[in-house]
């Protein structure tokens, strides 16, 4: 299973991982890329979910020359941001914006 997978995993079970409780789990250099990554797309997911439910704020998925964006906006806070998703979280980011809509 690749890294990304195993990201993904963590972000659709609803209990969150902890770092002590699942020492084995996340130890080693593979271990702790895996928890690193899920904490920063668990955090942008969260924060996509927060500005598509603030009116004039947009979070949105671009396609752009084959690569995936995630583009978050909040023109009131002179707030925007935009990070390259890796495509096996897709789906997931997808499914994440139409959801909260």
């Amino acid at each position: 299973m690749s890294v990304f997978e195993q990201v993904l995993a963590l972000l659709k079970d609803p209990s969150p991982p902890s770092r002590n409780r699942n020492f084995s789990r996340f130890a080693g250099r593979r271990g702790g890329r895996v928890h690193r990554l899920y904490r920063l797309y668990h955090s942008l997911a969260q924060e996509a979910g927060r500005l598509a439910a603030r009116p004039g704020a947009s979070a949105r998925l671009r396609r752009e020359r084959g690569a995936l964006w995630l583009e978050l906006k909040d023109p009131e806070l002179a707030y925007q941001r935009r990070c390259l998703l890796p495509p096996e979280l897709s789906g997931y980011f997808s499914d994440r914006l139409t959801q909260d809509q």
